[in-house]
């Protein structure tokens, strides 16, 4: 986990600091000049948190239940919870972004697909708790019947 010095910062320097962070998220417009600058501000841990984080989120808005989340971005339940407390009681920052990825197709797609990867090693019966997947067709046997 990051972490944050002990040292009092006054309340008006923090805010400033925040500012000039949001200021210099906001001025970068290309995808890739935003991961450039994230990637060399985060730490390994701080990225994938926070990418877990909104995927925890874009997964709870689609419907999906807590087991197939912790399966499919291997994170804890109260992982899982303390995103899910966030979307209820204080869910503006994260519906603002989950609403606009879930437009965004390219990104909808990769979602679907990372989930396709993980649900392809469970039985055919367990895609029932995979909304909006098919579930693959069972292979046919050598001699011309399907095989079950």
């Amino acid at each position: 986990m990051a972490q944050v010095s002990r040292r009092y910062l006054p309340k008006d320097t923090q805010k400033k600091l925040f500012d000039l962070f949001f200021k210099a998220l906001a001025n970068i417009r290309n995808p890739s000049d935003i991961e450039k600058f994230l990637f060399s501000l985060l730490g390994p841990t701080e990225k994938t948190m926070l990418a877990k984080r909104l995927g925890i989120a874009l997964l709870l808005a689609k419907g999906y239940n807590y087991e197939t989340i912790k399966d499919v971005l291997k994170v804890s339940q109260e992982t899982i919870a303390r995103v899910n407390g966030v979307l209820n009681y204080r869910s503006e920052g994260y519906e603002m972004v989950v609403k606009r990825v879930i437009r965004d197709e390219e990104l909808g797609a990769f979602l679907k697909d990372m989930i396709k990867e993980v649900a392809s090693s469970f039985s055919y019966s367990a895609y029932r708790k995979w909304p909006g997947l098919e579930p693959p067709k069972p292979p046919k046997h050598p001699l011309g019947g399907s095989r079950k």
